[in-house]
């Protein structure tokens, strides 16, 4: 044995301390590095058959659930690290940090040997400098010990001391449980890879599944209007589920658990869920079979509008019309065909497709600029335009703005023709006199007086119209037109029209005519003798109304009498006025006449036939009394009566009777006229009648002499 002896001064331990037997040391050292090891081994059990359970419960939580949220399995991914690392602590690193000493090793072994009666245990300590004073303890015996305990434990096992079963069962169930993920690892491989995907690295893959359901959804959400019906619709792949139930939880937190309508038939199944009148964004799971989707996001949007818009028209160019703007706010619009109509509209967000439509019916493109959209187009028709719009997420205008178009067709031209005092039938010499009356809103680019020479070999002609400039809104003029012009002949019919065209270069040009009139060309004879006869028509009629007076002046006599006022005073207001009635009827029935003397007189002149005498007759013996008595002493007598029957007095009944009395004398002077120029007509057509006579007798005798001629030469 060899002995240490320790010099330093300031050390109170003794200054000899025995070495233990190398052989002794190398073996406690030997127990203690053994027992670490053991430790270790079963640290391991106890760590590896926890991470094996926390696992198991991890994939039975995920796999039964249908697949956990990714915020749980990272809690549950924690939790499993958690408790990992506290094993590894507790049942490894804890006791491998643990110093234990050989004189705790001897201390074991002492408690085995009890023989050793601390023989090892005070040589271990003794060799540690744990000696006491000098005083009470002699080196020689300290080194006697240590020397004996060599000798008594040389034979012994220190193995003993340790207990390896503990060691055993954890490498056996470190050993099992890497069995049981190699055994997982292999039989399901495809299993094991999704946990590892979704529990470590926390990836959302999906477990396999019979059942997969998979909803119509973009970029894991469902876009819908606000305050429309909000449908979810899904299908199944795999075994098709009996029923799909929609779980959802809206934005203030109302719950929402319903069964999905099954639509469609075996191996086609869809499912479907409606959302009434949908106001608020909502969080939506479907559960069906063995498959539960992930959270959807289902969010609300407002759809698409028209919030304001501006329209313009830029009308024909033939219109010489400036382009104008409709005041804001109005859509409707009437325009002449050919306009080009531009409609600037602002919406209510950024569209991505824009289209003018007409019903269902696209009529122009959109141009889109962000928030404006510009379309463009000529209308052909009246019609009601909208647009249709949709936006990024899909949401179209469900009910688009209006816009009215209204065509207003431009209107021919409105031609008018007027002829006074001609008659259907005119002589060669006539000169008619026309009123022409032409009009257009956006101008007149031509008028004219049109006729039709109608004979064997027909002719068309027009007369011209002088004064007229084109792009005048109205003209009118008055034309005397002379008939010989023509070198018409009797036989011949005429025929005339005013006629007026437009600038319409688009649907036109638009044509105004008046309506046709026709006049037939006869002998001067023909026209006097059908005068002649109007004359004694209307000398007929005007006999018939002074016999009405006369009669009406007998009956005006009688009710002013005091005979007929004491006897029928109830029935004389009645009578008056009947009496009045007939006298504002016969000034009807006279001016009547009248016209008709006006429109004999008139084809007279328009037919160059107005002699002087004729003026003197017609005009001042017949013409001007009666419309004297039209536009004068009618009314005056009628008014008479009227006051007659209301003041019943001698001075107004011999108002009456005065006037009815020269009312009858005009009349008859009127009438006496009328029979003198009727004998005076017809003196002077049996004059024409001789003369036609001896014209035919002279034509005749001439043809006669002209063949008796032809004999004499031809023997």
């Amino acid at each position: 044995m060899e002995s240490i002896a320790l010099t330093d001064p300031m050390n109170p331990r003794p200054a000899f301390v025995p070495r233990l037997d190398d052989s002794v040391s190398v073996r406690l050292a030997g127990v203690t590095r053994r027992l670490k090891r053991l430790i270790v081994i079963e640290g391991i059990g106890w760590l590896s058959s926890c991470v094996l359970v926390s696992t198991l419960i991890q994939f039975l939580l995920d796999y039964s659930t249908r697949g956990l949220q990714w915020s749980m399995r990272a809690a549950l991914l924690a939790l499993l690290a958690v408790t990992a690392a506290w094993v590894l602590m507790k049942r490894i690193i804890a006791p491998v940090r643990l110093r234990v000493e050989p004189a705790d090793a001897a201390n074991w072994l002492e408690k085995r040997y009890p023989k050793l009666s601390s023989l090892l245990v005070s040589a271990v300590r003794f060799t540690q400098g744990d000696i006491g004073s000098p005083e009470t303890n002699s080196p020689e015996l300290i080194a006697a010990a240590v020397s004996r305990s060599a000798e008594a434990v040389r034979d012994l096992d220190f193995d003993v001391v340790l207990n390896p079963r503990r060691a055993q069962r954890g490498a056996a169930v470190a050993v099992s449980s890497l069995l049981v993920a190699l055994a997982a690892a292999w039989s399901s491989p495809t299993l094991v890879s999704i946990w590892f995907q979704r529990n470590v690295l926390l990836r959302d893959v999906s477990w396999p599944r019979n059942t997969h359901i998979v909803v119509d959804a973009k970029d894991g959400r469902v876009v819908g209007a606000r305050g429309d019906d909000m449908v979810i619709t899904a299908r199944a792949d795999g075994v098709q589920p009996r029923e799909v139930e929609f779980r959802a939880v809206t934005a203030s937190g109302k719950t929402i658990r319903e069964t999905m309508v099954t639509v469609g038939s075996e191996g086609a199944l869809h499912y479907r869920f409606t959302l009434k009148n949908a106001q608020e964004d909502f969080e939506f799971r479907l559960l069906g079979g063995d498959d539960e989707t992930q959270p959807i996001n289902a969010v609300l949007l407002e759809r698409p509008r028209v919030e304001s818009a501006e329209l313009h028209v830029i009308p024909p160019s033939y219109t010489r019309l400036e382009p104008y703007a409709l005041p804001s706010g109005e859509r409707t619009v009437q325009t002449f065909p050919g306009s080009k109509l531009t409609i600037i509209a602002q919406t209510s967000k950024p569209i991505v497709h824009a289209a003018l439509m007409a019903g269902n019916r696209p009529v122009a493109d959109a141009k889109i600029q962000s928030n404006e959209l510009i379309a463009s187009l000529v209308p052909t028709e009246s019609q009601t335009l909208h647009f249709a719009l949709r936006d990024a997420d899909g949401l179209d205008d469900r009910q688009p703005a209006k816009f009215a178009v209204r065509i207003v067709k431009d209107e021919s031209p409105r031609a008018r023709l007027a002829v006074h005092g001609v008659g259907e039938l005119i002589t060669p010499q006539a000169v008619i006199p026309f009123e022409l009356e032409f009009s257009d809103n956006l101008g007149l680019s031509e008028v004219g007086l049109k006729f039709s020479l109608l004979r064997e070999t027909p002719r068309v002609g027009k007369v011209e119209l002088s004064g007229f400039q084109p792009h005048l809104t109205t003209f009118s003029s008055s034309v005397s037109w002379s008939v010989s012009s023509e070198e018409v002949i009797p036989g011949d019919r005429i025929s005339l029209m005013s006629e007026a065209s437009d600038f319409d270069d688009v649907s036109g040009p638009n044509k105004g005519r008046s309506p046709e009139m026709t006049f037939r060309v006869v002998t001067v004879d023909e026209l006097l003798a059908e005068l002649a006869r109007r004359e004694q028509e209307f000398r007929q009629d005007f006999e018939r109304l002074v016999d009405a007076q006369e009669q009406l002046r007998g009956r005006l006599l009688t009710l002013m009498g005091p005979y007929f006022e004491r006897e029928n005073p109830s029935e004389l207001p009645e009578a008056v006025s009947n009496a009045e009635r007939r006298q504002i009827n016969i000034a009807g029935s006279v001016n009547v006449v009248r016209q008709q003397v006006e429109q004999v007189l008139s084809e007279l002149r328009i037919n160059q036939l107005a002699t002087t005498a004729a003026e003197e007759r017609l005009g001042k013996g017949i013409l001007g009394p009666l419309t004297a008595l039209v536009r004068r002493d009618f009314s005056i007598a009628a008014d008479t009566i009227r006051q007659w029957s209301r003041n019943r007095n001698p001075e107004n009944a011999r108002k009456i009777d005065d006037q009815q009395t020269k009312l009858l004398a005009d009349m008859r002077a009127i009438l006496a006229n009328m029979i003198e120029w009727q004998g005076y007509q017809e003196a002077v057509n049996m004059l024409r009648d001789v003369l036609r006579l001896q014209n035919e007798l002279r034509t005749e005798t001439k043809e006669a002499v002209e063949q008796q001629g032809q004999g004499i030469f031809d023997d």
